[in-house]
């Protein structure tokens, strides 16, 4: 077994009696999460904790791209170099680093993760906010690799605001570019549902441009994403 799969599995193994202790997870529509070959998972994005339970709700192994700055974290920068997570930055444009690490996964076979509504969510304060626009870097990974997309949501049934605690490594980096002291709560589940909709594949407009066929995966994901919620 691929070392990074088995690292992976063994901490979710090791690290779920722990793990969002007391939250109760309802799985929905997993017979469209593939068991085997690339994909790229594209997920809603509330709280922080969202890489945590999407994790224990799927049974595959997940290369979450995650924010660049928790490889500022000793023990978590580890943890996810160990288990082939893909570090990305949060403001401008993706490293090529990054995009190479994300492309080797997906032709490693393996299913890809990405919040591409971003991390505002913290900053906005506001939990009951429609689902943001999607950023495009997902969809061009997509039509590079030629992978399918495969859209969920995370749906709250019941659900808390708790102050929110930054490690210093991580408010050096967020002060940089964001105004700390906005920062006042984070969501906390107690019931969420995880829902998976149907791959989203390019080849029915293969004939398009490229700038075409992104576009059109992130409107098609956008709203698979919507009928998801509903």
């Amino acid at each position: 077994m691929d070392v990074q799969i088995a690292a992976y599995h063994s901490l979710r193994w090791l690290l779920r009696p722990f793990l969002l202790r007391g939250v109760a997870i309802a799985t929905h529509g997993i017979n469209h999460l593939p068991q085997h070959g690339a994909a790229i998972l594209v997920c809603n994005h509330r709280s922080d904790t969202d890489g945590l339970l999407m994790t224990l709700a799927l049974p595959r192994y997940i290369a979450w791209m995650v924010a660049d700055y928790m490889t500022a974290i000793p023990v978590t920068s580890q943890l996810l170099k160990c288990t082939g997570m893909v570090p990305v930055k949060t403001e401008g444009t993706p490293t090529p680093s990054s995009i190479k690490k994300a492309l080797q996964r997906l032709r490693q076979g393996k299913l890809l993760g990405i919040f591409p509504e971003g991390e505002d969510y913290i900053f906005n304060n506001d939990f009951d906010a429609p689902l943001a626009q999607l950023q495009s870097g997902f969809a061009h990974l997509a039509y590079v690799a030629q992978v399918p997309v495969i859209p969920a949501v995370i749906v709250p049934k019941v659900e808390k605001l708790e102050p929110i605690t930054i490690p210093p490594a991580v408010r050096q980096h967020l002060e940089q570019h964001y105004d700390c002291a906005q920062i006042q709560s984070i969501v906390r589940y107690r019931s969420a549902d995880v829902r998976i909709g149907r791959a989203i594949s390019l080849k029915s407009v293969a004939r398009l441009a490229k700038q075409e066929q992104v576009g059109w995966l992130q409107m098609q994901t956008r709203q698979a994403m919507l009928n998801l919620q509903a």
